[in-house]
């Protein structure tokens, strides 16, 4: 019953997509897109923790058996399988995940303003490929105008001039909705 109530006072996550879409925003995500990123993070967990607890059930079987240089040689093999599988495989896509949720379901705030540039190179913040993209709120030509977005690495970039006013909705700096404005 008290899962029950809860599912009814939880929060409604389509609707900040919902009112995007109203206003006529290009949403980049969507509640799916997080659920299945959700899913892939279980998956991966799930198999990658079966040769850990292999391991583990090594160490114990050699630890009761008295076999110390063996013990210890599995413990350290388990550390660094440990290291490796979180940084390697399951770091990028928890990262990915929280940026996501952050995006779609976190305080977010909408800036109009011109188009300046996309950078070519990509960059790493919070585990997380983006492009750099300037929004220019003022004179284009004045730095301090200048608005620093990030525009996820793994979506087709997008065909904006310089010069095009745009409105972007963005969580911190990571963009999570955008549309075409008239001036």
């Amino acid at each position: 019953m008290g899962l029950y109530i809860f599912r009814l006072l939880r929060y409604d996550e389509g609707a900040k997509q919902r009112k995007l879409m109203k206003r006529g925003m290009k949403p980049l995500y969507t509640q799916r897109d997080l659920a299945d990123i959700r899913k892939e993070i279980r998956k991966r967990a799930l198999l990658l923790s079966v040769p850990a607890l292999l391991m583990l059930g090594g160490v114990a079987a050699l630890f009761i058996l008295r076999l110390e240089a063996l013990t210890i040689a599995l413990t350290c093999l388990l550390g660094v399988y440990a290291v490796f599988v979180y940084g390697m495989l399951l770091s990028p896509v928890v990262c990915y995940e929280r940026h996501l949720d952050e995006v779609l379901n976190g305080r977010v705030r909408e800036l109009t303003g011109a188009f300046k540039e996309m950078e070519e190179g990509t960059v790493v913040r919070d585990g997380v490929r983006y492009y750099p993209v300037l929004l220019n709120v003022g004179n284009m030509e004045s730095e301090e105008d200048d608005r620093l977005f990030y525009y996820d690495a793994n979506l087709p970039r997008p065909d904006w001039r310089r010069g095009e006013m745009l409105t972007v909705t963005a969580h911190d700096k990571a963009m999570g909705a955008w549309t075409r404005t008239k001036a």
